[in-house]
């Protein structure tokens, strides 16, 4: 490094970088590299050649040899064999040095996926080409410069210790449950990948949304987090971005240095990318510009993340001398399949316009059905996976939020039928309302045990203190004696006796029925959801999802018997292996990536898709955008499903739908 540089860097504090030289060879940062043998050319000029396997649009983007290109590439369409060709033609055909070339994935799965498929392409040359994730990348410039160690690094534990600490100093805040406590940390993360202006924006439309702060609150906090993880000398992952930018920025030197190390930049699922993450590329991309991007921007579906399809859609403006090449052929559905999911994100109109087309023969039509309830519908979804046998491991069910798998995770694990799921799914019977309904049971029918009563004593409220109750068995005499000296409480310990040996006498579904209108729990969750929550609807069909649930046990052993067996079957299904004969239980966003021989979407209703909290403009188009995500999983089948509901909680045929055409078929119910 230069005079100048050692001479900043010596009057830096002990945060500011060390003065270092870019290393040859990348630390343990999550870059991925071998060694080559022998030597390689000096680049030259001139294009390429192709692989003659490539369609033309392949042949095109493989060829490329200098400055920047955007690569449209649909599902299905052969984007990993295009970049890695791509980057065997840059070293083999044109002399390009491997360790020059950066390809950047968003995942480490995908990384490794990425470099597994250029060994196999270059049969074990063990070229030293960089391969890894953005935060990976960025995080060993920043080791590099400040010498970063693992501990310097945020967990999610960490994390949130660190913000309960900012909220427990700052004054005048709202208390927040670990729901309102997950999401301010989203908020967090989405403030720092849209640039952290760190100010108040000009005006409201530009304010995020701060959940249970306002945006005066949230800004205080963000300042306060941000100051208290660089005084203990600990950075998240976006600070990796952030923090490589400021790098950059205040050393000239040091960005020249990476620049010069990374000559050809190849980036894949560019449309998932966001604002710091494209603003630190584009600055290691000068000054020859040779970057090469791919993805497709009817598959942007992270905004929660701080993508946006207008980085994609923008691309030529930032590069006007910029290539495009499209690779329109899909080598993966059918053309029924293409053409529906075609049919559908052709409404957006923040897109490219595409011609994409089938490689493979006519197969089945698109199969739409419409069914009375839930419970009917995830039966026949049930049924179908049951008679597929071992080739439900081809299969998956794709649904909007994890949430909305659990019911037919129950019925699989009723009917036997072996599942494997990407995410962890929370057990139903471990929500608020199912939890309080369980205590009530396992009290009346359990042992009166202290823990069970203190969840349900006050709900409905009764005004009973916890230092009533002195003995690990609850004994309503000797609570009665407590409040000797109080007669309205002795009068509402009397009714709740009453009450539980009224119980006592019932099956666990008229218990739990009782429980809810006789006792004055549906109530108290109407109270609970003015008072703060504001979660009343979904308290309630938690409430009655767990009643329904309920209804087929004899007994409350019974009962919890089944859940104990259910919640292992949970644990265990993220554990297994895909496919084998274990059908897929995935989220849309989960899904992306990944293919099956037959595809699901179930619960095709407005509320579900577009879900309820995503139904106002740009929401709305990237809502799309996970619906034909999730149709364009499928290779051979695709079944779309929804749920009339009842009269007095109507169901209502996903607007999506009605794009597709299916009006008419919604009407006609299985």
């Amino acid at each position: 490094m230069d005079d100048f540089l050692k001479r900043e860097q010596k009057a830096a504090s002990a945060q500011k970088p060390v003065p270092a030289a870019v290393p040859s060879r990348p630390s343990a940062s999550g870059l991925s590299r071998s060694p080559v043998p022998g030597s390689v050319r000096s680049p030259v000029s001139g294009p390429a050649r192709s692989e003659a396997g490539s369609n033309p649009g392949q042949a095109e983007a493989i060829a490329h040899r200098d400055g920047p290109m955007l690569v449209l590439a649909g599902p299905g369409s052969g984007k990993t064999y295009t970049i890695t060709q791509r980057i065997r033609c840059l070293i083999e055909e044109g002399g390009t040095q491997p360790d020059s070339i950066l390809v950047i994935t968003f995942t480490r799965a995908a990384a490794d996926e990425m470099k597994g498929r250029f060994l196999r392409l270059t049969e074990g040359k063990f070229y030293p080409v960089n391969f890894g994730t953005f935060h990976a990348i960025y995080y060993h410039i920043l080791k590099s410069a400040y010498h970063y160690q693992s501990g310097n690094i945020l967990s999610e534990h960490e994390k949130r210790e660190l913000l309960k600490t900012v909220l427990f100093r700052q004054k005048g805040l709202p208390v927040l449950d670990e729901d309102q406590l997950e999401l301010l940390l989203n908020q967090i993360s989405r403030y720092k990948n849209d640039g952290c202006p760190g100010a108040l924006p000009d005006s409201p439309q530009e304010m995020p949304q701060a959940g249970a702060l306002s945006w005066e609150q949230f800004l205080s906090v963000y300042l306060a987090y941000s100051r208290e993880a660089k005084e203990r000398r600990k950075l998240d992952f976006d600070d990796m971005v952030l923090g490589c930018r400021d790098l950059f920025l205040q050393y000239p030197s040091i960005l020249a240095a990476w620049q010069k190390k990374f000559r050809y930049i190849l980036v894949d699922e560019f449309q998932d990318i966001n604002a710091m993450q494209y603003e630190v590329l584009r600055m290691l991309a000068l000054p020859e510009n040779n970057l090469f991007v791919v993805g497709d921007d009817d598959q942007s579906i992270y905004a929660f993340r701080g993508a946006r399809p207008e980085l994609m859609l923008g691309f030529q403006k930032d590069y006007p001398q910029a290539k495009r090449v499209e690779l329109s052929i899909n080598y993966r559905s059918t053309p029924e399949i293409l053409a529906c999911a075609g049919t559908l994100i052709s409404v957006n109109k923040n897109r490219f316009e595409k011609k994409s087309r089938a490689a493979s023969a006519h197969g089945e039509a698109v199969r739409f059905l419409g069914f009375p309830d839930r419970t009917v519908q995830n039966e026949k979804i049930a049924q179908e996976l049951l008679d597929a046998g071992e080739e439900r491991g081809k299969d998956a069910v794709i649904f909007r939020t994890n949430r909305d798998a659990a019911e037919l995770a129950e019925l699989l694990t009723k009917k036997g039928v072996p599942f494997w799921m990407k995410e962890k799914l929370k057990s139903p019977y471990r929500s608020q309302t199912a939890l309080d309904l369980r205590a009530y049971l396992a009290f009346v029918f359990a042992g009166q045990k202290r823990s069970d009563f203190f969840r349900i004593m006050n709900r409905p409220k009764r005004y009973i203190s916890r230092s009533s109750v002195d003995t690990e068995r609850v004994d309503l005499d000797r609570l009665k004696a407590f409040y000797r000296d109080k007669p309205y409480m002795r009068e509402i310990l009397r009714k709740l006796e009453m009450d539980l040996a009224r119980l006592k006498r019932m099956d666990p579904y008229a218990a739990v029925n009782y429980i809810r209108r006789g006792l004055g729990y549906d109530e108290y969750l109407k109270q609970s959801a003015l008072e703060g929550n504001g979660r009343l609807q979904e308290l309630r069909q938690e409430a009655d999802w767990f009643q329904k649930q309920v209804r087929e046990f004899s007994t409350q052993e019974d009962l919890e018997e089944h859940i104990l067996f259910y919640e292992k079957e949970l644990e265990s299904a993220t554990a297994k292996k895909p496919g084998e004969d274990s059908v897929s239980l995935l989220t849309m966003h989960a899904s992306k990536g990944l293919e099956y021989d037959a595809v699901y979407l179930p619960d095709c209703n407005e509320g579900t898709i577009p879900h309820k909290k995503s139904m106002k403009g740009e929401q709305v188009e990237e809502e799309r955008r996970m619906f034909y995500v999730a149709m364009t999983r499928a290779r051979k089948r695709l079944t779309l499903t929804w749920v009339a509901g009842t009269k007095e909680e109507p169901g209502f045929l996903s607007r999506f739908l009605n794009d597709l055409g299916f009006q008419d078929a919604g009407k006609r119910l299985v």
